[in-house]
């Protein structure tokens, strides 16, 4: 089957057409919803498990490697799936209303601790995490797909992303500080295992309604008929051909994978190494906050000095900031504090230019090949991208353990396990961990840039000649 074969599909819309505000603020809810669960499970999955849960490093770190590989596999399939669902609802919005409960109780369920032994806890976390990375990717790629048939108006659809994006980083913020503000001052007395229960039930409950403003309010217009499929490894393959992909993919993995190891590792480093006392919220809520602060000025260096000058700065400055994580003394939470400071400028580049070059990659496809394929690309880099972070996040429990970090026993408080003395071996690891392993991983990603042949100019070249293709047809 070719790839124009493959393309071809019959759209009706109405293209004019302005989305009201009550609407796209429906729409943002929903990546509020998936980034609540996001943040609290990237910022204290791993913790939690050995920590509260009870089960060694090595074990959660491939608790994570399996549910993430997983997730990955389930995503190209949903996609499928959504693709050639038909209701009265629409395509996409179905699957997030009927799977906004779903996926509030099983966000709740993986903060359950169970009276068993270590295994079975591995066992049960394993599969209480594979159970819900299915009702997150049930909900989560359908909503990806969501702007495309709410409109194909170009300035709507830049507005919509800007709602996303706003929403995306304050769900970010929630998941990463309400945590901490839950467990370590609302529930505090409670025994740790009930606390971190406590806030699983409350941000599932939130999870579910605000997938449900997403589902109920908002409308599909966009009528997609008469699609054609590759195979997944023949889209794979075609993508794999191109150099361009190629560079820009290990841009991505490399950055995104220091970034996961920063937030698998941050409150190891915030708890054992720093030995914050009490409420850690301010400590998770500083970066964040920064990032989105931060966000207009790198927007304004790659506007001004072009994409890929301005994320070799952020990735040089980003690697040696994190470098500071290695001399902190413990107990200095003045320096902690500037350097979550320092951390969130960077985290800020780390998400956004990335992110704007990964999609100049689609026209450069559509130049050369004929036929538009933004889904299948992310599909594609979203599914090689959650691979390499299960071996990330598989690989940074497997070091703790090595370095004989020791997990807690289930059903003491917060304040018992804050009191465990890490041996200095454990300390030396997250410390290397968080300060040194993201930079590498950032500076191999700025490499990737460097090579990259996309400049302005070539890219602007193109866009001109797709036009002049799609005005002569």
């Amino acid at each position: 089957m070719s790839l124009n074969t493959a393309s071809q599909r019959r759209v009706q819309v109405k293209k004019d057409y302005v989305i009201p505000v009550h609407e796209k603020l429906a729409y943002g809810m929903g990546d509020l919803a998936i980034n609540i669960a996001y943040g609290s499970i990237g910022f204290y999955m791993l913790w939690f498990m050995v920590n509260v849960g009870g089960i060694s490093p090595g074990k959660a770190g491939a608790v994570f490697m399996l549910a993430r590989a997983w997730d990955a596999i389930t995503d190209y399939f949903m996609g499928r799936i959504s693709d050639r669902t038909t209701s009265r609802w629409g395509r996409r919005r179905p699957y997030i209303l009927f799977g906004a409960i779903p996926m509030g109780l099983c966000f709740a369920f993986l903060w359950f601790v169970p009276q068993a032994s270590e295994m079975w806890r591995f066992f049960y976390y394993l599969l209480a995490f594979i159970i819900f990375n299915t009702t997150f990717t049930v909900v989560a790629v359908p909503y990806s797909s969501l702007m495309a048939g709410m409109t194909q108006n170009y300035d709507e659809r830049t507005s919509l992303s800007g709602f996303r994006m706003g929403s995306s980083f304050v769900g970010t913020l929630i998941g990463a500080a309400g945590v901490t503000l839950l467990v370590d001052v609302i529930f505090t007395d409670y025994a740790k295992s009930s606390s971190f229960f406590f806030m699983g039930m409350i941000f599932g409950l939130l999870i579910m309604g605000l997938l449900f403003i997403t589902g109920s309010g908002t409308k599909e217009r966009t009528k997609i008929t008469d699609q054609a499929y590759e195979g997944f490894f023949e889209t794979i393959a075609s993508f794999f051909r191109m150099k361009e992909f190629r560079i820009v993919l290990g841009m991505f993995l490399f950055n995104m994978i220091g970034f996961d190891i920063i937030m698998a590792t941050f409150f190891f480093f915030i708890s054992d190494v720093i030995q914050v006392e009490g409420d850690a919220t301010i400590f998770m809520a500083i970066p964040l906050v920064v990032a989105v602060l931060a966000s207009p000025l790198w927007i304004f260096l790659g506007n001004k000095l072009g994409k890929k000058k301005a994320y070799g700065m952020a990735a040089a400055y980003f690697s040696v900031s994190m470098l500071v994580c290695l001399f902190i003394p413990r107990g200095d939470v003045t320096t902690t504090i500037v350097l979550c400071a320092l951390a969130g400028i960077g985290i800020s580049a780390s998400q956004i230019i990335p992110w704007s070059i990964l999609p100049d990659v689609v026209e450069i496809d559509e130049h050369r090949n004929g036929v538009r394929r933004e889904g299948a690309f992310f599909g594609i880099s979203t599914f090689l991208y959650k691979v390499a972070s299960a071996l990330a996040i598989a690989g940074t429990g497997a070091v703790l353990d090595i370095f004989g970090y020791i997990k807690a026993n289930p059903d003491e408080t917060v304040a018992a396990v804050q009191k465990i003395i890490q041996p200095e071996s454990a300390l030396l690891a997250i410390r290397a961990l968080i300060g040194v392993a993201p930079g590498i991983c950032f500076i191999i990603s700025a490499v990737f840039v460097t090579i990259l042949p996309i400049t302005k100019e070539s890219f602007d070249k193109i866009r001109k000649d797709l036009d002049d293709r799609k005005a002569g047809s």
